[in-house]
């Protein structure tokens, strides 16, 4: 028979059972602190997403920049034997046609200089699950992005000497193209209004500051008048001209309202159309 314990280590192990529990507690916060987006990571993005381009995805208004990878613009064109090619456009419909109608889940890395998430994606495949990432860099209908990671350099490679996608001819790397082709169209500035903070500036009347700023992103864009609210309650409601609630209607972008060219572009980021 085991000797019994003295009453006052049998009392003492609970406090050092207790004490223990607070110093793993407290070494999980400072590591979330050390590493911010850690909590983050393990609550992966799901969804059936709209394929924006080769390495954006859009989950109903989230977007997700593929992580270590990078496509060619969609107006960007490369060359092959057949000829000049629009290799942006066929990126994306590849990407497209690769997730067909599986579900998305896309984990967390980090967040880029615009504020959006930054991820690793994949797909259901057999027992696991398929890298779309990988895959993209693979089939040559992207390339590695060194500049944020070398995850998908040796897929790159193999497909540049298999001659695969963009690798079969010629193409300016899609950083520098971008370098040398500014997106100025109103669209490309209303998303990038939508995703970096507002600037602080002021009107040339000598309005307060982000005033112009603030007026200029509740305009919409040529040809994009389909208004996308949110009401109280969370809901995204998307009004048409000529609708019940239409002129009353007010966009503020800092509530994450916006403008839409078409109903179907409204519908496809998590807005519904009103009922009046």
């Amino acid at each position: 028979m085991a000797a019994a314990l003295p009453k006052e280590a049998s009392d003492r192990r609970p406090l050092a059972a207790a004490a223990s529990g607070c110093l793993a507690a407290a070494a999980a916060l400072l590591l979330n602190a050390a590493h911010p987006f850690a909590a983050d990571a393990k609550e992966p993005i799901q969804g059936y997403p709209r394929v924006v381009d080769g390495d954006t995805l859009d989950f109903s208004g989230t977007r997700v920049r593929m992580f270590g990878i990078d496509a060619p613009e969609t107006k960007q064109s490369c060359s092959a034997k057949g000829g000049e090619y629009l290799c942006g456009q066929k990126a994306k419909e590849a990407l497209a046609a690769k997730i067909g109608k599986a579900q998305v889940q896309c984990e967390q890395k980090n967040r880029d200089k615009y504020g959006r998430i930054v991820g690793v994606c994949s797909i259901p495949e057999g027992a696991g699950r398929q890298d779309l990432n990988a895959w993209m860099v693979r089939e040559g209908y992207a390339v590695a992005y060194r500049q944020y990671g070398k995850d998908y350099v040796p897929l790159e490679e193999a497909a540049q000497a298999a001659k695969r996608g963009i690798w079969s001819g010629t193409f300016e790397v899609p950083a520098k193209w971008r370098q040398s082709h500014p997106r100025s169209d109103s669209k490309a500035a209303a998303a990038a209004a939508a995703a970096a903070p507002a600037a602080v500036v002021a009107s040339a009347a000598g309005g307060a500051p982000g005033a112009s700023a603030a007026a200029a992103a509740a305009q919409p864009p040529p040809g994009c008048a389909i208004k996308g609210n949110i009401t109280a309650k969370g809901e995204k409601i998307y009004h048409v001209p000529g609708g019940s609630f239409y002129d009353r209607t007010k966009i503020e972008p800092e509530k994450g309202e916006r403008f839409f060219c078409s109903a179907a572009e409204a519908e496809a980021a998590g807005w519904r159309p009103s009922r009046s």
